[in-house]
């Protein structure tokens, strides 16, 4: 199934050239100030930039955010995450100039200030905390709320999200499918792929069909569906020793 992929890897060749930085669309200001990627792992989450950093909430592993957070200090107020054992914490990229834009009314400043953009996708972020309130990882995920039109190809940001961290070494298996799941124009992908690194565990996924009950066209008033598809994608990444304490 990997093979699927391929048919459009030749429209990410930018991805890898861009890896270290995964294109993150925006204004100078926001190219230079500090992202996801460059958060050192054992950082006290509490000494995060809050003038990049902002509106901490506990995180929902993709989902909307839940708890809010009056700060990062207050990370011990989230749920331990049952799978790492970790507590997930949501924020966003300051979006300041991004606000100034839409109120002057100008699409095209919107656009270069969206600071929440990969790839032009909507992305979700999320930082995974140990006890001590140490950062020991992250969570990506495309936006399941975005356009139809660039949701459609969100699990395509997958060959972007490996290639940060080398093409060599990962380990990816198809996801079984489950009852009503089709393919989407004759592709289906439900992958999930693994890498160990630097004392870190990735893992990448992305999916792309239609679930049970949703096609194409309605079958009662034969027009188009709106946003009827699974279209998706997301990297976790986490310090190993963190996993086994």
């Amino acid at each position: 199934m990997a093979d699927l992929l391929t048919t459009r890897l030749h429209s990410f060749l930018l991805a890898a050239a861009l890896a270290t930085g995964l294109g993150y669309s925006g204004a100078r200001a926001q190219e230079l100030a500090m992202k996801i990627w460059d958060i050192k792992l054992g950082t006290p989450i509490a000494a995060l930039p809050l003038d990049q950093f902002v509106d901490p909430a506990c995180g929902s592993n993709g989902g909307p955010p839940s708890r809010v957070l009056a700060g990062f200090s207050d990370f011990a107020l989230c749920p331990l995450d049952k799978a790492t054992g970790l507590r997930e914490v949501w924020f966003r990229y300051d979006d300041e100039q991004e606000y100034i834009a839409r109120a002057a009314r100008d699409p095209d400043a919107v656009a270069r200030n969206n600071a929440m953009v990969m790839l032009g996708q909507p992305v979700i972020l999320s930082l995974l905390v140990d006890r001590a309130g140490l950062v020991q990882g992250f969570r990506i995920f495309t936006d399941p709320h975005a356009d139809q039109d660039l949701r459609a190809n969100e699990y395509t940001i997958a060959v972007a999200f490996k290639a940060r961290y080398g093409t060599d070494g990962w380990e990816c298996k198809d996801l079984p499918t489950t009852a009503g799941e089709t393919p989407i124009i004759g592709m289906f992908v439900k992958q999930l792929c693994r890498k160990t690194s630097d004392g870190q565990q990735i893992a990448v996924e992305s999916r792309h069909y239609y679930k049970s009950g949703q096609t194409l066209l309605d079958p009662n008033t034969g027009r188009t569906t709106v946003n009827q598809f699974e279209s998706s994608a997301r990297i976790e990444l986490i310090r190993i020793e963190a996993l086994r304490k």
